[in-house]
């Protein structure tokens, strides 16, 4: 491919040719009009002749300096923008990494392993004991929704998409923890007890779609951080994908039919 020659390089040199052809016409003019007796003596001509040239080569040495500040601040604007763009690619994996190892750590302390724990508690009709998770739980994604766009299309919709969930699960889990609460001497087939119990069984059901959906957020992050999504390192990525599909399908299908 043949390089691209820019417009300051091209004036350059039509320029000095045409200096030259400029210099060369007035020299030939200032001769043929000058005789001896009649306008400029020979000495006048000398005079012309070397303030031409004086003026051409100043002309010239202008047009190399303006050159050669542009040529250096194109350079300087390339290497700013090499820079703006290194800086802005890593802010976005910064924020791509905080998002990742948060929504994993949710899901290392309040998904994995919970859902089993559930149904076998309420496989013996009773009711498990829950503790308040605080408010500041997902403070990465908050503080940084305003860089979101920064991010791919498609990891922005999955990472909207778990937070979205994950949401939802806390609110029907302190629901039914504050319900629970109320009602601690209360047995498991006592008739006030019924909400409590349901608001259980709507807390289990949150399981498999909310870690399927940190599954699929960690990965698409995996990729925009430049990590590898595998275990130890990211909890999430031992989970059983397929497993996770089929049970969420399976809850949704449940969930379609008793609407």
């Amino acid at each position: 491919m043949k390089p691209k020659v820019r417009e300051s390089d091209w004036q350059f040199w039509v320029a000095v040719p045409v200096v030259g052809i400029a210099l060369y016409a007035g020299l030939t003019l200032f001769h043929r009009f000058t005789e001896p007796g009649r306008g400029l003596s020979v000495d006048g001509l000398a005079m012309v002749g070397t303030t031409l040239f004086a003026a051409a080569t100043g002309f010239l040495a202008v047009l190399f300096q303006i050159r050669s500040s542009s040529k250096q601040l194109r350079e300087q604007m390339r290497t700013q923008r090499d820079a703006e763009r290194e800086e802005q690619e890593r802010q976005k994996k910064a924020v791509a990494t905080g998002i990742l190892f948060e929504i994993d750590n949710f899901y290392v302390y309040h998904v994995g392993g919970a859902y089993d724990y559930i149904r076998e508690v309420l496989q013996r009709r009773e009711l498990p004991e829950v503790a308040r998770i605080p408010s500041s739980l997902f403070s990465m994604y908050q503080g940084n929704t305003g860089r979101l766009g920064d991010l791919p299309n498609e990891v922005v919709r999955v990472v909207v998409d778990f937070y979205s969930k994950a949401a939802q699960f806390l609110a029907v889990r302190e629901d039914y923890r504050a319900e629970h609460e109320r009602h601690l001497d209360l047995r498991f087939e006592h008739p006030d007890n019924w909400k409590t119990v349901t608001l259980c069984g709507h807390v289990r059901d949150f399981f498999p779609g909310l870690a399927r959906a940190a599954y699929i957020a960690c990965e698409k992050l995996c990729d925009v951080a430049g990590l590898e999504f595998k275990p130890p390192s990211i909890a999430v990525a031992s989970a059983d994908i397929a497993a996770l599909n089929r049970e969420t399908e399976r809850i949704e299908h449940e969930e379609d039919h008793r609407i």
